[in-house]
């Protein structure tokens, strides 16, 4: 059998005062408020990722497709309107300017040609050098704007007929609220 021990016979057994209670409580609230303020700022860096993940996969798609039309052609069109828009032809280079920089305006950023987007499209780049795109998939209704330059090599004693294409192609989103840098691909083009 246990005996019981009364209350006042207990002795070196303490609890918590009020004021440690009291200290505990606003060390684990501070360490709640933190915690919940990364939430939103991972929630928005999520999003922000995402869309640069959605430029990278169009970007990748439009180079593709840009990069599969034949040296011969200086142009190319997009029946469905997601590479260029619908009823419009987009340019692929100028072979009257052999080795120059045509279409938008192209700047260098850490040693690489990158296409500049900061101004309007419709101000600074050649007509069929840029068109939009919006990912239906996204409900947030994205809108990338996709711009592109072009350098045309041709045989010198035939400026008609294209040897080599360089594409620098890029694409950005506008209206985010962090901001991100835009996604330049460059690919040369051989025969």
């Amino acid at each position: 059998m246990r005996r019981q021990v009364p209350i006042r016979e207990r002795k070196g057994e303490k609890g918590f005062t009020l004021t440690e209670m009291l200290i505990a409580m606003v060390v684990v609230i501070f360490g709640l408020v933190a915690v919940a303020q990364l939430v939103p700022s991972s929630v928005m860096q999520s999003s922000a990722n995402r869309s640069d993940g959605t430029a990278l996969v169009f970007a990748q798609k439009q180079m593709d497709f840009m990069r599969t039309q034949a040296l011969s052609s200086l142009t190319f069109s997009d029946p469905l309107g997601i590479f260029c828009p619908m009823s419009q032809t987009c340019q692929l280079g100028d072979p009257t300017q052999p080795l120059q920089v045509v279409g938008c305006p192209v700047v260098t950023f850490n040693g690489a040609p990158v296409i500049d987007f900061s101004s309007p499209a419709s101000s600074s780049c050649l007509a069929n050098y840029y068109s939009s795109y919006s990912d239906l998939n996204d409900p947030t209704g994205s809108s990338y704007d996709v711009r592109w330059a072009v350098v045309t090599n041709t045989v010198p004693s035939n400026p008609q007929q294209v040897i080599s294409r360089r594409i620098i192609l890029g694409i950005f989103r506008r209206g985010m609220q962090t901001p991100t840098l835009p996604i330049t691909l460059d690919v040369q083009v051989e025969r």
